[in-house]
């Protein structure tokens, strides 16, 4: 069984531990990427129906220079879901930001980023998804698990989010 990495930054980011989550681990995921990306993905690195995804989106899609609209997430994820030929999935959630160091005015909220989780929620929800809550995930570590940025995780952040990860695809699998 290989496991995919599809999507954003928050999966494009893991390279050198990405032994923790299994054996055969391809990372396809995109700095940038938002839902509309995660088709292409899939098909460049051929997706077959005995791997499993693991998809991060919804921080980028919540971009105010992006802002795709709910209606066109949701749609997109559930295509995601319905067309990528994976065996099982795995939506990990935006983790929020840390509001007090993004620099840009009129940057993501926690609020835009729940309203992205919530949609993608409930269509991971529909099609039999397990999910890695990953603002849950990384609460106890507070500001810390954001760099500098206010938008990527940390280190001890990605310590935590790979641990839950790993288990969400061995309960998957």
């Amino acid at each position: 069984m290989r496991v995919v990495f599809l999507g954003d930054s928050h999966l494009a980011r893991v390279r050198r531990d990405l032994p923790v989550v299994g054996p055969d681990v391809c990372n396809a995921a995109e700095g940038g990427a938002s839902a509309l990306d995660v088709l292409a993905q899939a098909t460049r690195v051929a997706v077959q129906d005995s791997d499993l995804a693991v998809l991060s989106v919804g921080t980028n899609d919540a971009a105010p220079w992006k802002q795709v609209p709910m209606t066109v997430f949701g749609r997109a994820v559930a295509q995601c879901l319905e067309s990528v030929p994976a065996r099982r999935w795995i939506y990990v959630a935006p983790p929020g930001v840390d509001e007090a160091r993004l620099t840009g005015s009129g940057d993501r909220t926690n609020a835009i980023l729940d309203a992205y989780r919530d949609a993608a929620l409930s269509v991971c929800g529909d099609a039999g998804a397990g999910v890695v809550r990953t603002e849950r995930v990384i609460a106890p570590l507070g500001a810390a698990a954001f760099v500098d940025d206010g938008l990527h995780l940390s280190g001890p952040a990605y310590k935590l989010v790979l641990r839950a990860i790993a288990d969400a695809v061995h309960a998957k699998w």
